[in-house]
């Protein structure tokens, strides 16, 4: 009875220290599929449609969405031959990929391999899987914006990439940028619209902010609105501890519509140390997603305005210069404050209370020791 008794307080002792500790970051969470809806790619074809060309849909879209967070289903519709090709997403938005004739031939093959692949999405995972983020820069007819926007994001990157080191869960490749020229714009509509902007080419550059498999952070900024301070400030919470006092809101990103494959998953799981799909990962992950803010909890992380000395409680409220000089004059000052103040072997704490959680976990840490102790002793006796 006594060396049960030891055994049990021993890991009694134990438990609190495993369950503070939190395996994953913000990073992590991006890399699991937590099947909160997907992508619908629906071929619409009138009734005097071939039936031939509906076959040859389904037979495209069950070689080639099988790996991917879009699902495939026929429907009949009103018309005269041609059918639709359209996609939706869970927010209810729709896009019409193509308007196909009877004689489909092999574009049945070609516009379903559309809405899941193209050049730009390819990339961005494969920068997704191996640095910390991917900030999708979408560019504009406007050169002088689209001058300012790549300078403000290059700032925004590099002031990060001094955090990273000092972070929960350190990345060894920085974040990285991705930029979408206006000629590369008419192939990439489906990934446009999956980013959550209209496809076409638009005035002022458009940004996003994307990372594990494909997972967007927040909403997509656009013209003066994109500054260092903005995309600095998203890119920090990318590093976070998922376990932090952060609104789980920003955990709930969609994904773009894209195809994930075997060869994919298994270097993430490489990456990560742990399998993105196990079943498992997915319901902690999922518990943690889904337990939502803590009562009277602040967004307030390393690096970002708040501790800067700002009073902005969202990134998305983000003040817009009146003139595009100022906004850069100022912006280059603030990267400028903020390496200053942050070097990444000691980074500042976020708020005075961690030191509260510093002292709980110094006597947890004792209280771990002399259970250990015990525990092994008794195992001795």
């Amino acid at each position: 009875m006594k060396k049960t008794g030891q055994r049990w307080w021993g890991w009694v002792l134990l438990m609190p220290m495993a369950a503070m500790a939190c395996r994953y970051s913000v990073r992590d969470t991006g890399f699991v599929d937590l099947g909160a809806g997907g992508y619908r790619l629906e071929w619409a074809a009138p009734a005097d449609f071939p039936e031939k060309g509906t076959r040859e849909w389904a037979q495209a879209a069950a070689a080639l969405l099988a790996d991917s967070n879009v699902q495939y289903s026929a429907i009949r519709a009103d018309g005269n031959g041609t059918g639709e090709l359209r996609l939706s997403d869970p927010a209810g938005r729709t896009l019409s990929v193509a308007r196909i004739g009877p004689e489909s031939g092999t574009d049945a093959f070609r516009w379903v391999d559309s809405v899941v692949s193209s050049p730009a999405r390819d990339r961005l995972l494969r920068e997704s899987l191996r640095s910390y983020a991917v900030v999708v820069l979408v560019e504009g007819t406007d050169a002088a914006g689209n001058a300012r926007v790549a300078e403000a994001a290059r700032a925004a990157i590099a002031s990060v990439s001094r955090l990273i080191p000092g972070m929960p869960k350190p990345v060894s490749v920085p974040p990285q940028m991705l930029l979408v020229p206006v000629a590369q714009q008419a192939g990439e509509r489906v990934f446009l619209w999956g980013l959550g902007m209209e496809p076409g080419t638009v005035t002022e550059p458009r940004l996003a902010l994307v990372y594990g498999r494909g997972r967007r952070l927040g909403g997509t900024l656009e013209g003066p609105l994109i500054t260092a301070t903005a995309l600095r400030e998203r890119l920090v919470l990318v590093g976070q501890d998922c376990e932090c006092d952060l609104d789980r809101a920003w955990l709930r990103g969609p994904m773009i519509p894209a195809r994930w494959d075997a060869a994919l998953q298994q270097a993430a799981a490489k990456t990560l140390g742990f399998d993105p799909e196990n079943p498992m990962v997915r319901a902690e992950v999922g518990r943690i997603v889904d337990r939502g803010p803590v009562p009277g909890q602040k967004r307030r992380m390393t690096g970002t305005s708040q501790e800067l000395g700002y009073s902005e409680d969202s990134v998305d409220a983000v003040p817009v210069a009146t003139e595009v000089e100022e906004a850069v004059g100022e912006e280059r000052r603030e990267v400028s404050r903020v390496e200053e103040r942050h070097e990444p072997a000691e980074p500042a704490p976020t708020e005075t209370a961690r030191t509260g959680w510093w002292v709980l976990g110094g006597a947890l840490a004792a209280a771990v020791v002399a259970g250990a102790g015990i525990f092994f002793k008794g195992s001795r006796a």
